[in-house]
């Protein structure tokens, strides 16, 4: 590695932390013999590229705390994820372990667990105090995972302005901008009194898009012309098809069902470079705020005489397309996508300055951790601690390692891929479709514009790739995700039916035989006509936890209500958030359903508005996949959807309200002012016969 310490500097730092072993020997055992460990923070961010930092030889963005930490300890020119995708990454840094291993492939909903555990989970067990504060990402509950002392998340990918946070089980609103509070509850958190090490792991949302810089920064860069990046003009010439045609189709469900049929050129023209592109220069903006929070952050350590015997990680979640191929976001295996910022301050380790060049993976996070906190390593992990590199010990500079992406519902326009890169080549190749491979050659073509996988003269050296691949496969223990669940359509009957009989006020029982009791939080009972029925003024929910009768994936399914509603929007009933779900809800006062099929909202809505009056609604996705709306048993809309709901939403379901990522296109919690009288759940075909006969067997009891 560059500016790599002597050995006789190793050992000098190894004393200076108080080791007193042998340079090479794991740092575990140094710990274990010292009985003293290190503090940790690791800040995350999201989608930052590697070079979005003053210290990475950005021309123009000013990140001076980032900067810092470069200075004072080391920044990794190679580190690169294994997966250039939000949740999948995150859980790479966390457990140490590939995704086809960990489990989570794409960001609709997975979670890993047991027998894996996260590096802070295992370091809770060694007596470390241990905090999570920021974006989880993973199945999308804001609620506390297992192995940190405190919490703070938010679902989903959250809001910048103004966000629902929880804190140890306590849902609440929060006033300000998002980078700023989580900052605030870390800085908090770090100067509580304690005699244990800690374990902070600070992840921010930042700079997710929609790009959105604190108020305070909304003028930064406006006199900055970007320069134009060096594969702007790519022309796709020579590549797999599926880049010109995700250019022509677009890679979205909806807008690439409906353009299957446009041809695909054999390349596509270069345009013009904005230098001034608002969005990116919005995204540059959004991360002063980060770096202010980094500043913050060792601030406070420095204050609390810690700073020193901390130590400091800064990383990004996975890389970003500014233009480079003329794309944006990530997820292709092309650098930009898969190079991300990392640094590292600890003095007794890392020397100053240094700025290695050896492969790092994202899967090297955890294990790393826990060796320099003297834990052992688990098994399971498949990362490498790279401690002993920064020691100037023996350490096993990795030369290739396995990139992965598997296909999102919502995105058909970018296929799954495995990759190799090596110190030297790159090979990409997309098993699920019948398309080219990709191979380039980074030391002669580093911003990968010629694609030598058909040329002759390099069929040995693709050979080598493909061979490598499989090693990489067998050495990891990859595996195909299982195939999809197969669609059923036999009815499992009526799975909820709440009535809201009963003077518990905190729960209301299922009469569907199911177990499927809900939890009330504030809503009221009152009397009607038809029995008892709960109120809402726009603060009150029902929550129903989720349960394997609920699953309403990839099967037809049908909800029912009687409502009376006072205010002209709200939520009946909802399941699910940004990448699949269910809503049932009011809009102007007309109902609506609403489906999120693969992150892609369909809805259908009614032209008739429905408050003041007690009216039964329905909707159902039938077998068929068509999506219906009923009011008291008329049908009033109906729509093909693309789609049954490919997997079981994650969130429970809430009455009243959608508290967390909505499902559908209104806005926050969209709660309901009125009663529901009763509410029902039916997974399997149900007929509009089926849902006539149900309101007009009630309507004696429950007309006005």
């Amino acid at each position: 590695m560059a500016d790599r310490l002597t050995r006789r500097q190793a050992l000098q730092r190894i004393a200076a932390a108080g080791a007193g072993l042998a340079l090479g020997a794991p740092f575990a055992e140094r710990a274990r013999a010292e009985r003293r460990r290190p503090n940790i923070v690791v800040i995350l961010t999201d989608d930052q590229r590697w070079d979005a930092m003053g210290c990475a030889g950005n021309p123009f963005v000013r990140t001076p705390n980032m900067d810092r930490i470069a200075a004072e300890g080391v920044r990794f020119t190679k580190a690169f994820v294994t997966i250039s995708l939000c949740a999948p990454s995150r859980a790479c840094f966390l457990t140490g372990t590939y995704p086809h291993t960990h489990g989570v492939r794409t960001n609709q909903g997975e979670e890993f667990g047991p027998p894996l555990r996260h590096f802070p989970a295992i370091l809770s067990g060694v007596g470390y105090d241990t905090a999570f504060i920021g974006k989880w990402h993973m199945a999308p509950t804001a609620q506390p995972r297992p192995g940190f002392d405190y919490w703070l998340s938010f679902k989903g990918q959250g809001t910048y302005g103004d966000p629902q946070l929880n804190e140890n089980g306590r849902d609440f609103k929060a006033q300000g901008y998002m980078t700023d509070l989580l900052t605030e509850y870390a800085v908090n958190w770090l100067q509580r009194p304690r005699s244990r090490p800690f374990c902070l792991y600070l992840s921010h949302k930042a700079v997710h898009g929609p790009f959105t810089p604190a108020a305070r920064h909304a003028d930064l860069y406006q006199d900055v012309d970007m320069p134009e990046p060096a594969s702007f003009d790519d022309d796709f010439a020579g590549k797999p098809e599926w880049l010109r045609a995700s250019m022509v189709r677009g890679a979205r469900r909806q807008e690439w069902l409906a353009d299957q049929d446009k041809p695909v050129p054999d390349r596509i023209p270069p345009g013009d470079w904005n230098p001034r592109n608002r969005s990116q220069l919005n995204y540059y903006r959004a991360l002063a705020a980060v770096d202010e929070g980094v500043g913050k952050v060792l601030e406070t350590l420095g204050q609390l005489g810690v700073l020193d015997s901390t130590v400091i990680v800064f990383a990004g979640d996975n890389g970003f397309f500014h233009g480079e191929h003329r794309r944006g976001d990530k997820r292709l295996m092309y650098e930009e996508s898969i190079l991300i910022p990392l640094l590292m301050r600890y003095p007794p380790l890392a020397p100053a300055g240094a700025t290695p060049d050896e492969m790092i993976l994202n899967v090297d996070l955890a294990p790393t951790m826990l060796d320099i906190a003297g834990v052992p390593v688990p098994d399971f992990m498949q990362g490498r601690s790279f401690a002993p590199l920064l020691a100037g010990g023996e350490y096993r500079a990795r030369t290739s390692f396995l990139y992965q992406y598997w296909k999102e519902d919502w995105l058909p326009g970018i296929p799954t891929m495995l990759g190799v890169r090596t110190t030297r080549w790159k090979y990409i190749t997309y098993p699920w479709i019948d398309d080219i491979d990709e191979l380039y050659n980074l030391e002669n073509d580093p911003h990968e514009m010629r694609n030598l996988a058909l040329d002759p003269l390099y069929a040995p050296q693709l050979d080598v790739m493909k061979r490598e691949l499989e090693r990489l496969k067998r050495e990891t223990d990859y595996a195909e995700p299982p195939p999809a669940p197969v669609v059923t359509q036999k009815a499992r009957g009526l799975v909820l039916h709440y009535r809201f009989d009963g003077d518990d006020p905190a729960r209301v029982a299922d009469a569907s035989g199911h177990g499927n009791d809900g939890a009330i939080h504030g809503a009221r009972r009152r009397r009607w006509r038809g029995g008892t029925a709960l109120q809402f003024t726009g603060n009150e929910r029902v929550e129903v936890p989720k349960s394997r009768s609920l699953n309403v994936s990839n099967t037809p399914f049908a909800v029912d209500a009687w409502i009376n509603a006072t205010g002209r929007d709200g939520v009946v009933a909802a399941r699910g958030g940004e990448t699949h779900g269910f809503s049932l809800y009011l809009k102007d006062g007309r109902p609506h359903f609403a489906l999120r099929i693969a992150g892609v909202v369909e809805k259908v809505g009614a032209n008739r508005t429905i408050n003041g009056e007690w009216v039964h609604l329905a909707a159902a996705l039938t077998a068929d996949r068509r999506m219906k709306l009923y009011v008291n048993g008329e049908e009033v809309a109906s729509r093909e959807g693309s789609a049954f709901i490919a997997a079981d939403p994650n969130e429970d379901m809430q009455l009243g309200t959608d508290a967390g990522t909505p499902v559908a296109d209104y806005r926050g919690n969209h709660a309901l002012r009125g009663l529901i009288g009763e509410f029902r759940l039916y997974v399997g075909n149900m007929t509009g016969d089926q849902i006539r006969a149900r309101y007009h067997a009630a309507v004696p009891a429950r007309s006005h």
